[in-house]
This record gives C-alpha cells, sequence and structure tokens, in this order.
C-alpha cells in the first residue's frame, strides 16, 4: 500500500488526506444529524405529547373536585343567591370538563385509548348520577340528593381519580421513558462519536505520517545533495524512485549531477591538455554543453584560438628577431673586421704622414740653411745641386705618399659609406623587431653617427692631401726651377736667395699642412677605434638576442598549434 501511495502524484496524495478529513466529518455529521434527529423526537414527544397529557390530566382532576364541591355547595346552600352562584359554577366545571376530555383526546396515542374510554365513561356515569341528584334537589328532595351525592357520585368520583391518576402515571412513565431514552441516545452519540473521531484521527495521522514522510524523505535526500552541490561535492547519491513529481524531480537532479560530472570532467582535460601545451585540444562532449553551459565551452576554445594565435605570433616574431639578430650579427662582425682594417690602415697612414713630416722638416731646415749660407752657395753649388737632386726626389716620394694617402682616404671613405649602410639596416631590422630591437636602434644611431664622423674627416683628410698635393708639385716645380737655375744661375746668388726664401716658406707651409694632415689621422683613429668597440658590442648583442629568439622559438615548439605551417 506503501508503495502503492509512493507512486501516485503529490495532489493525489493530498486528496488522500483530505478525502479521510472529509470521509471523517461526513461519518460524524450524519451521525450527529441522526442521533440529534432521535433526540429531538423524543424531545418533541416528551413537549407536545407526554407532558400535555399529564397537564390536562392534573386538570381533570381538580375540575373533578371543583365539581364536586360545587356539588356540595349547591345541596348546602343557604341561601338562593350561593345555591345559584354554586350552580353556575357547577355547569362551568361541568363544561371544563368537557373541554379538557377533548384536549386530552387530541393528545392520546392508540394504547392511551383504553384511558382515555375509560376515563370518558365514568365521566358520563358521573353527569348521570349528578343530573339525577339535581334533579332530586330541585324537586326539594335534598336527602335522596345527598344519598347519591354521598353514595354513588363518591364512588364514581374516586373511580374518576383514579382513572385520572392512571393517565398521569402512564403519561409520567413515558415521559420518564424517552428521557431516558434521549440521555442514551446522548451517550451513544458522544460515544459513537467519540470512536469515529478517535479512528479518523488515527487513519488521519497514519495517512498524514505516511503522506509526510513519503514528500519529506525524498525532499530531504534532495535538499542535502543541493547542498553538497553549492559547496562543490559533485559526489553525491539520489536513491530515491517514484513516479511522482519528486520522483521526476530527483531524476532530473540526478541527470544534472550526472552531466556537472561530465561537464567538469570535460575542463578538467581540456585544462590540462592546454597546460601541457596542446593547443589543438577540443570538447569530448560538446553535446553536454547545452543551454546556459554552450556559452562556456565557446569561451574555452576562444581562449584555446586565442592562445594559439597568440603562440603562432610569438614563434613568428621569434623567426624574424632571430633572422634579424643574424644579419645584425654578420653586419656587426663585418664592420668590426673593416674597423679593424680600416684601424691598421690608418696606423700605416699615420707612419708614412709622420715619415713625410720628418722629411718635410729636414726640407725646412735645409731651406734655412740654405738661405743661412746663401752668401757661400756658389762654393758648395755642386753641393747644392747634389741636394736639390735629393729634394727633387723626395718631393716625388712626398707625391707618391701624397697619392697612396688620397688612396687610403678613399678605403676611408668607403668603410664609412659601407658602415653607414650597415647602420640603415641594423635600423631596419631593429624597427621590425619593435620593442625587442630598442636596444639595437640606439647602436644603429651610433655607428651612423660614427660612420658620418668617419666620412667627414676623410673629406677633411682628403682636402689637406689635395692641399699638401699642390703644395708639393709647386715644391716640385720650384725645386725644378732651382735645379735649373743653379745649374744657369750660378753668378745670381741673389734670386737664388730668393728662390731659397720661397723654398723655406713653402716648406713651412707643407710642414703646418702635414701637421693638420696628422691631427686628422689621429681622429680617424680615434673614430675608428670606435666603431671597432661598438661593431663588437653590436655582434655580442646581436648574438644574444639571436640566442634568446631560439629560446622563444624552443619554448613556443613545446606547443601544438593550429597552422603551425605558417611558422618559418
Amino acid at each position: 500500500m506503501i508503495n502503492y501511495i509512493r507512486n501516485l502524484k503529490i495532489r493525489l496524495k493530498l486528496y488522500i488526506l483530505i478525502g479521510v478529513a472529509l470521509i471523517g466529518m461526513f461519518i460524524i455529521g450524519g451521525m450527529s444529524f441522526f442521533l440529534m434527529g432521535r433526540m429531538n423526537d423524543m424531545t418533541n414527544d416528551i413537549t407536545t405529547s407526554w407532558l400535555p397529557s399529564i397537564d390536562t390530566a392534573r386538570d381533570l382532576t381538580a375540575t373533578l373536585s371543583n365539581i364536586r364541591l360545587n356539588e356540595l355547595g349547591y345541596l348546602t346552600a343557604i341561601s338562593d343567591e350561593i345555591e345559584a352562584s354554586s350552580l353556575q359554577y357547577l355547569q362551568s366545571e361541568k363544561e371544563d370538563m368537557a373541554t379538557l376530555l377533548g384536549t386530552y383526546e387530541e393528545l392520546i396515542d392508540e394504547e392511551e385509548r383504553d384511558f382515555y374510554n375509560h376515563a370518558v365513561n365514568l365521566w358520563t356515569q358521573y353527569k348521570s348520577a349528578d343530573e339525577e341528584m339535581m334533579a332530586l334537589a330541585g324537586q326539594g328532595r335534598t336527602e335522596e340528593a345527598r344519598a347519591i351525592l354521598e353514595g354513588e357520585c363518591v364512588d364514581l368520583y374516586n373511580s374518576l381519580n383514579s382513572a385520572f391518576h392512571d393517565i398521569i402515571s402512564y403519561n409520567t412513565q413515558g415521559s420518564d421513558d424517552a428521557t431516558q431514552e434521549s440521555l442514551f441516545l446522548y451517550r451513544t452519540a458522544v460515544g459513537v462519536m467519540a470512536a469515529v473521531i478517535i479512528i479518523i484521527i488515527c487513519v488521519g495521522v497514519f495517512f498524514s505520517f505516511v503522506i509526510i514522510r513519503l514528500i519529506k524523505t525524498p525532499i530531504s535526500e534532495i535538499e542535502n545533495a543541493a547542498v553538497k552541490m553549492a559547496e562543490g561535492d559533485l559526489d553525491v547519491e539520489i536513491t530515491y524512485t517514484s513516479k511522482d513529481e519528486l520522483g521526476v524531480l530527483a531524476d532530473q537532479v540526478r541527470r544534472l549531477i550526472h552531466k556537472l560530472q561530465l561537464i567538469i570532467d570535460d575542463e578538467n582535460k581540456f585544462l590540462a591538455k592546454m597546460a601541457a601545451g596542446d593547443l589543438v585540444v577540443d570538447s569530448i562532449c560538446e553535446q553536454e554543453y547545452t543551454g546556459s553551459f554552450h556559452p562556456v565551452l565557446i569561451s574555452f576554445r576562444s581562449i584555446a584560438e586565442k592562445l594559439n594565435d597568440t603562440m603562432l605570433q610569438i614563434s613568428q616574431s621569434a623567426s624574424q628577431v632571430a633572422s634579424g639578430s643574424d644579419q645584425v650579427s654578420n653586419g656587426a662582425q663585418a664592420l668590426s673586421q673593416g674597423a679593424t682594417e680600416q684601424a691598421s690602415s690608418v696606423e700605416e697612414l699615420a707612419s708614412t704622414i709622420n715619415e713625410i713630416s720628418d722629411k718635410v722638416n729636414q726640407n725646412a731646415d735645409n731651406a734655412r740653411q740654405a738661405n743661412a749660407t746663401a752668401g757661400s752657395v756658389s762654393a758648395e753649388m755642386n753641393v747644392c745641386n747634389e741636394k736639390m737632386q735629393q729634394m727633387i726626389q723626395a718631393m716625388g716620394d712626398i707625391s707618391n705618399c701624397s697619392s697612396e694617402i688620397g688612396k687610403i682616404i678613399k678605403t676611408i671613405e668607403d668603410i664609412a659609406f659601407q658602415t653607414n649602410i650597415l647602420a640603415l639596416n641594423a635600423a631596419v631590422e631593429a624597427a621590425r623587431a619593435g620593442a625587442a630591437g630598442k636596444g639595437f636602434a640606439v647602436v644603429a644611431d651610433e655607428v651612423r653617427n660614427l660612420a658620418s664622423k668617419s666620412a667627414e674627416a676623410s673629406q677633411n683628410t682628403s682636402v689637406l692631401i689635395e692641399n699638401s698635393l699642390k703644395a708639393v708639385e709647386n715644391g716640385t716645380q720650384i725645386a725644378d726651377e732651382t735645379a735649373h737655375s743653379l745649374l744657369q744661375a750660378v753668378n745670381d746668388v741673389n734670386e737664388m736667395t730668393g728662390i731659397i726664401g720661397q723654398i723655406s716658406e713653402a716648406s713651412s707651409n707643407q710642414a703646418d699642412a702635414i701637421s693638420q694632415i696628422t691631427m686628422g689621422i689621429d681622429q680617424i683613429s680615434s673614430v675608428v677605434q670606435t666603431n671597432s668597440a661598438t661593431a663588437q658590442e653590436s655582434a655580442a648583442a646581436s648574438e644574444e638576442l639571436s640566442s634568446q629568439s631560439q629560446l622563444m622559438k624552443s619554448l613556443v615548439g613545446k606547443f601544438r598549434l593550429k597552422n603551425s605551417s605558417m611558422i618559418g
């Protein structure tokens, strides 16, 4: 029965509980109406039959006594007034007697009919005796009338009183019986209704307990499961099963728990694979992501897709940085090598310039000595001729050295131009690298500045060398003229002296020019050394950048990515 009730809908369970209460109320109400109807009948019999019959019988007894007294008063009247009054009262009492007997007849039942007939018969006899007595009294036969009054009328009077008392006793007994029956019905009604109420209460309590238990047990189980689910514990079990609403609710909660377990397990696997570097991961139970769960799956896929795109971009950027750093490193190494070669060339140039300076200084000294000894030049003309030949040769050497210096300056300009190009390439690659190539951009700017300074210094040196070549050519021309003059103007010492003065002045100018060239060469040497150090630093930094980019590529390579073929 309990299993049957368990599978009923909650609505039907409540209907059963309400039905039990209504049936109990109907039973109690029906019994109350029945018993109260019976009690009402008893009460109605008492009030409409038994008690009125008793009252009427008592009135009959009293009326009979009044008739007896008036008869006696009539026979013993001492005056006509008393006699007439007694006669009047006697007639009135006889009428009342007839009325009361008629009233009593209306109250009697078949069982009481014998009492009524007996009383009417006696009253009829009494009226006959009374009429005979009154007739005798009217004839003046008072003694005969008194004899009837004290004889026959007394007997009839006693019989009527007895009959009326029997009526009173019968109706009193009937009233008592009705009262006892009504009391019995009341007690019976109280007992039966109490028993019915107790039975209904017991049945109601039983069904209430069963229904409440059948409702409370699954609700408590579902509530406990919901509390554990709210606390994050999905390892719960709902054992309740039925065909009612709570059974359906329990089934749906079990389904929800299973769905949540599948989704959470899928998410854990999803995140675990992403943590392991697998960005191509996808759900293995996509069909479970329904309703509000579907955006969760979309969010996870979006995260994986964005991470995949980010890693692809990082990998591509690392490849580009690695390629750029290699180019910068190669360029820096080439620049460093070129700067080293340039420094070597500048050192050789400085050595040559120093030699030229020594020779020019010596030439100036010689010119000063020639100017000082111009007076005795004639004696030493041959010696001067030889010295002049030596000077012409030295001028040729100076011209050759100046040509070599020009070539070296050309080489320096080429190196400066290549350095500038390398600096521009490094700046371009640094711009491509973005924030990571900011340091390379600074290095490229410094290299470009150094290249500009090298080019400027080389141009200045080239101007000085051109001036020096012009001076050398001028000196050579003068030396030739001097040689010719020495050969032709042995006797013209004054003119020779002037020429030697010009040679001395040109030699001083040449010495000054060579000093300027020496200063320019020192500046070029400093710039070349700076370029060499910067190139070495740039090469080291580019090698470090290349190493870091390779490390970044190796780290990104641990991830399994979509469109991995796009990575260079």
